[in-house]
């Protein structure tokens, strides 16, 4: 994946929401490749940042550590030229197969597209990219449903909830300690799939001391009676 611009905090490291869409995408389709002609669907994920990535690429590889009759379990290292930068673990349910499942490919070279029709070029920056609003004085992001943020199941794709849960921790520390934050650990359940939108994501700042929040993050289906979507734990440090 490449380091750009969009995808760095206001330290320069690159985001964990970033890294844990790149840890979604690659341990889901080596968690179908496992299970085939099953197919899979994010249950956890759980991401920490080690050091700032370097250099103009990070490079995600996945390592199963269990495949089992209803779960898949795996952990991914993401990694510049320097070494790790970040791990991911991550659990799956298997899913029975269907005759909708879509295709995956098997090689490498291929690239993940979710992107719309007729896109702005160049791409919006990430947050505007998922169409995110941010309440400045409360700990709430809303964003509607639609298909850039979708899974094979229609649903809130597991890297997009990272992003949301990534973004959540940085505005909720922010709001505590007056200063700009660095979302380090992420560790997110998710529960349901959303149906109808439009969500919206909840901070609650749980832990606080001198350089961190720790915050207890929930996504609700707005659009289905507050439906609760996940619920996520996520500390973020204080930017030196």
């Amino acid at each position: 994946m490449p380091i750009l611009p969009d995808l760095l905090d206001q330290g320069g490291w690159l985001r964990i929401g970033a890294i844990a869409t790149l840890v979604d995408s690659v341990a889901g389709h080596h968690g179908v490749l496992q299970v085939q002609p099953d197919w899979v669907a994010t249950l956890e994920l759980g991401t920490i940042m080690r050091r700032k990535a370097e250099g103009e690429q990070v490079v995600a590889r996945c390592e199963p550590l269990r495949v089992g009759r209803n779960n898949v379990v795996t952990e991914t290292f993401i990694s510049d030229a320097e070494g790790e930068v970040a791990r991911a673990t991550c659990t799956y349910a298997r899913l029975p197969s269907r005759s909708d499942n879509p295709s995956v490919g098997t090689g490498l070279g291929r690239t993940i597209d979710y992107s719309e029709k007729d896109e702005e070029s160049p791409r919006l920056p990430l947050d505007n990219y998922l169409k995110m609003t941010t309440d400045p004085s409360e700990p709430i992001i809303e964003l509607p449903h639609h298909h850039r943020i979708h899974n094979s199941f229609g649903s809130i794709q597991g890297g997009a909830v990272a992003v949301l849960v990534d973004a959540m921790s940085t505005h909720a520390g922010s709001m505590v300690t007056k200063l700009p934050m660095r979302c380090v650990e992420i560790e997110i359940h998710y529960l349901a799939q959303a149906k109808e939108g439009p969500f919206r994501v909840e901070g609650e700042p749980l832990r606080v001391d001198e350089s961190s929040v720790t915050s207890r993050i929930r996504i609700l289906d707005i659009g289905n009676d507050g439906r609760l979507l996940d619920v996520a734990t996520a500390t973020a440090k204080v930017i030196d």
